[in-house]
């Protein structure tokens, strides 16, 4: 009798969990910032993320304050529940880039960096992708 019913608790909890849950009301709006007004960061990190070469502990610290820089003015210049996440990810990112080793894996910041910069701006045709699209 208690094998039977442990087996249809489990068919029950198995056929309530099938993967189709839709959480998309719960999530915050996305909000799009113009590139232009944040210009001069985004193009900051992008040096800092691809310059080819040693990661050494100048540039961790560079990388980290440009960071926390760009996450405080977005902090500041709006109230969304949207950007207050995203604040949170370029906030993480900063740490990582502090405790990153001298030769982290090339995508281990790049691509970090690349999905938070997509979901926060319009794509521009000056962005970095790697360390070919840097300005000499």
């Amino acid at each position: 009798m208690r094998w039977g019913m442990g087996v249809l608790v489990a068919v029950l909890a198995g056929w309530g969990c099938r993967g189709n849950a839709d959480f998309s009301d719960a999530m915050p709006a996305p909000v799009t910032l113009t590139a232009e007004e944040y210009r001069r960061e985004i193009q900051e990190i992008d040096r800092l993320v691809f310059k080819e070469g040693p990661f050494d502990e100048p540039r961790r610290a560079a990388l980290a304050g440009e960071l926390e820089g760009l996450a405080r003015r977005m902090k500041a210049a709006s109230d969304s529940k949207f950007i207050a996440i995203e604040v949170l990810e370029i906030r993480r990112l900063a740490e990582v880039a502090k405790r990153a080793p001298d030769h982290p894996p090339p995508p281990m910041l790049s691509n970090q960096w690349m999905r938070i910069r997509a979901n926060l701006f319009e794509d521009q045709p000056w962005f970095a992708r790697s360390p070919s699209d840097l300005p000499r």
